[in-house]
């Protein structure tokens, strides 16, 4: 009898001692961020003009979101175009990580002779970062390919028949 309340004794103290240390050690709770941004690049090349662009970002854990909206010129023709990607942060970290995604771009190709309305698929790779001061900033290379013409609700013929390819650095806030 005493051997069994021995037994069940340190059991539960044992339990108890684990509980304990368990609690006092750090969680690994997912990350969770989310921020707007301004962006400037180049694009799309192999023309380097300027590209501008601000949206929000928002992550949890490996996963994330972006909505933007950009502005650029391909000489005598403006593109306003929305991106909404998903993004994949195969590791993540607060202070650097690198990133993947995928998404659509429904957008406006207007100028002297021409507006249409442009339906793309965006591909996108980065690198998100805190600088010295924790500041948030991002490099990235997005690319849209194909995009298309829009009639009616439906999409048409190819605008462009090589991938646009912008070069952005952008700036967390």
């Amino acid at each position: 009898m005493k051997l069994k309340f021995v037994c069940i004794f340190l059991s539960l103290f044992a339990t108890a001692f684990a509980e304990e240390l368990t609690s006092s050690l750090p969680t690994n709770e997912p990350i969770k961020q989310q921020f707007g941004y301004v962006s400037a690049g180049l694009g799309p090349m192999p023309i380097p003009l300027p590209v501008f662009a601000g949206g929000y970002r928002s992550q949890l854990g490996n996963q994330g979101l972006d909505v933007s909206l950009q502005v650029s010129t391909v000489v005598t023709a403006t593109q306003v175009k929305t991106n909404v990607l998903y993004l994949r942060y195969p590791k993540p970290s607060l202070s650097s990580e690198f990133y993947v995604g995928a998404g659509i771009a429904p957008g406006c190709l207007f100028g002297s002779d021409i507006a249409l309305f442009t339906l793309s698929p965006e591909f996108v790779f980065g690198k998100q970062y805190r600088n010295e001061s924790n500041d948030l900033r991002f490099f990235q290379l997005q690319a849209s390919f194909p995009t298309f013409s829009i009639a009616g609700a439906k999409p048409h013929n190819p605008v462009f028949l090589f991938p646009l390819i912008t070069i952005s650095y952008g700036i967390g806030f």
